[in-house]
C-alpha cells in the first residue's frame, strides 16, 4: 500500500491516507487508529517503517511528537502503540526522521530549533519503543569545535548557524559556521523565528544527509561523531530525501535530482543531476518513495496549508547515472490539503 501524510494545519487533514498499490483505490482516510485524545495528530510529516513498526512525525509547533503504530490490518489501518518522543529542548516542529540501521539511534530534523537531534532508542513494555536525548547523543565533533561555555540543545547532532532562535530557553548556544556544518536559517524577529530551515534527513553508508534548504545544499555528516563531510548542491532548494539502491534522490522545488551515494565516509562527495520528470504547472515536488516492482511514487504539491491540493505521480525507473523515468501516470489526487510525504509499504515490512 501507499501511505500519504499531509501538510495539515488549522482545519487541515490530521490523519494519513492509505491507498492500494494494486489498483490505486483509496483504502482509508483515517489510516492511523486508536490515538488517545491526549495525543494530537497535526501537521503530519515523515512516515518511516522500522523494526516492524510505523513511525509518524506529528510536526505542529505545539504538538511536536513522533508516534508509534503497529502493523496494518486488512483495511490498511494502523493501531497506535505509544509516543516515542515528545517536544523538548531540540524537538521543536519536527519534519524528517531517519533510523541508523547499524545502531539503536534515530535522527530527527526540527524546523524551529533548526537542528538535527540524535535520539537513543529503548524498548518499553507492550511492544513500544522510547526515545531519549541522553548520553552519547551529542555530536563530539561540535563539542570539540565549540567547547564550554558554549552549550547545545539536548541531543544536537547537527547544529544551526543561528543558535539562539525564538522559543529556545538556553543561553550560550553558538552560531555554528557553515564550514563546520551549521544549518542555514532565515526568518523574522529578534531572536529569529525560523521561516526556512532544515528539512528532510536520510542515512546511508555511515553518513547522515540533511537538507539545508536555505543554502540550497544537502549536507553530509559522519554517523560516528558528527564530523561535517561537505555538501552537494542540487539545482534548487532541497526539501525531501530518499535513498534507493545506490542513489540519493532529492526533491528541490520543481526538480527531481539524483546523485550516486558515497560508498563510505572517506572522501564522501555528492554530484547531483536532474532526473527528467513532468511536473504539473505551478507545483513543487514533495515526498518520494519506491516499490519493489521498479516504480517510484512522487508527491506533487499545489500550494500549502489547507488551501493547497496535489497529486501523486507514478513512474517506472530505469537505472542509470542519472536514472530515467518512463510510463508516467497519476496514481492519486487530493483536493482538501497538500500532500507531504509518501511511503510504499508491503506485507514483508511486518514481522509475524
Amino acid at each position: 500500500m501507499l501511505l500519504i501524510s499531509f501538510h495539515g494545519g488549522s482545519g487541515g487533514t490530521k490523519n494519513v491516507y492509505s491507498y492500494s498499490t494494486k489498483d490505486g483505490t483509496l483504502k482509508s482516510q483515517t489510516a492511523l487508529k486508536g490515538v488517545p485524545g491526549s495525543v494530537k495528530l497535526d501537521e503530519l510529516r515523515a512516515l518511516v517503517v522500522h523494526g516492524s513498526k510505523l513511525f509518524v512525525v506529528s510536526g505542529a509547533k505545539k504538538t511536536s511528537t513522533v508516534l508509534v503504530f503497529g502493523p496494518p490490518n486488512k483495511d490498511g489501518e494502523f493501531n497506535y502503540i505509544d509516543t516515542m518522543i515528545s517536544e523538548g529542548q531540540s524537538i521543536m516542529h519536527p519534519f524528517g526522521l531517519a533510523f541508523d540501521p547499524s545502531s539503536s539511534h534515530c535522527y530527527i530534523s526540527n524546523q524551529d530549533s533548526n537542528v538535527v537531534a540524535k535520539v537513543k532508542l529503548g524498548a518499553e513494555k507492550h511492544r513500544s519503543i522510547s526515545g531519549k536525548l541522553g548520553s552519547g547523543c551529542q555530536s563530539s565533533y561540535l563539542s570539540g569545535k565549540y567547547p564550554p561555555p558554549a552549550a547545545f540543545l539536548d541531543g544536537t547532532f547537527v547544529a544551526s548557524q543561528t543558535g539562539e532562535l525564538a522559543g529556545i530557553n538556553l543561553k550560550n548556544i553558538p552560531d555554528v559556521k557553515k564550514n563546520d556544518g551549521g544549518l542555514g536559517v532565515d526568518g523574522k524577529g529578534t531572536p529569529i523565528a525560523a521561516a526556512n530551515s532544515v528539512r528532510d534527513v536520510a542515512i546511508a553508508n555511515g553518513i547522515l544527509f540533511a537538507c539545508d534548504e536555505v543554502h540550497s545544499q544537502v549536507n553530509m555528516y559522519s554517523l560516528t561523531d558528527g564530523t561535517f563531510l561537505g555538501a552537494g548542491t542540487p539545482s534548487a532548494k532541497p526539501t525531501h530525501l530518499a535513498v534507493h539502491q545506490n542513489g540519493l534522490w532529492v526533491s528541490a522545488d520543481e526538480t527531481l535530482c539524483w546523485s550516486a551515494l558515497p560508498a563510505s565516509v572517506s572522501g564522501a562527495s555528492l554530484s547531483f543531476h536532474n532526473v527528467a520528470i513532468t511536473v504539473p504547472a505551478q507545483n513543487k515536488i514533495g515526498g518520494i518513495s519506491f516499490d519493489d516492482a521498479g516504480s517510484v511514487y512522487v508527491v506533487f504539491q499545489d500550494g500549502t496549508h489547507v488551501t493547497g491540493s496535489g497529486s501523486i505521480g507514478k513512474c517506472a525507473v530505469t537505472a542509470g547515472s542519472p536514472p530515467t523515468l518512463s510510463s508516467p501516470a497519476t496514481f492519486a489526487t487530493t483536493t482538501n490539503d497538500t500532500p507531504e510525504f509518501c511511503l510504499w509499504v508491503s506485507r514483508k515490512n511486518w514481522a509475524g
